[in-house]
């Protein structure tokens, strides 16, 4: 019997082009599944839609800025999120980190520091569910959380 590994999704939200590629193109050859928003707004309606592994967030975006989506997500979702800003001043890593970040980068960054950063929420983001799912009997549709 083959071992199905568990595609990571990882929704990109990054309003500039040559960013976002980059990070997808890095997504994928780490075997991640990337999917690009160019907008809060687009980023939202991807969160409503899908269960994501990760999100790496910019603020300053089109439509919605970064810290409502931020918001929006963190109401309804425990998804790592990680910001990744040219907004560089301490007290924006302050508040990005307070309204429910789990990382800050600042822009310019280094793509192999992005990439262990998100491997290493992605880890523990996977241990907790595991530990979660070891507390939970399921039959017929209902979860008791032991």
């Amino acid at each position: 019997m083959a071992l199905i590994k568990k595609q990571v999704h990882i929704l990109i939200v990054e309003d500039d082009n040559d960013i976002s590629g980059l990070l997808c193109n890095m997504m994928k050859k780490s075997g991640y599944v990337p999917q690009p928003a160019f907008s809060g707004t687009e980023a939202i309606l991807y969160v409503e839609k899908k269960k994501w592994d990760m999100v790496l967030l910019d603020l300053m975006l089109p439509g919605m800025n970064g810290e409502e989506v931020l918001r929006k997500i963190r109401e309804h979702h425990l998804v790592p999120v990680l910001i990744i800003s040219a907004k560089g001043e301490q007290q924006t890593k302050i508040n990005g980190l307070r309204a429910g970040a789990d990382d800050f980068i600042t822009k310019p960054f280094d793509i192999e520091e992005v990439m262990a950063r998100i491997d290493a929420h992605l880890r523990r983001s996977s241990t907790m569910k595991r530990i979660e799912e070891k507390n939970q009997l399921t039959y017929r549709g209902i979860t008791v959380d032991t």
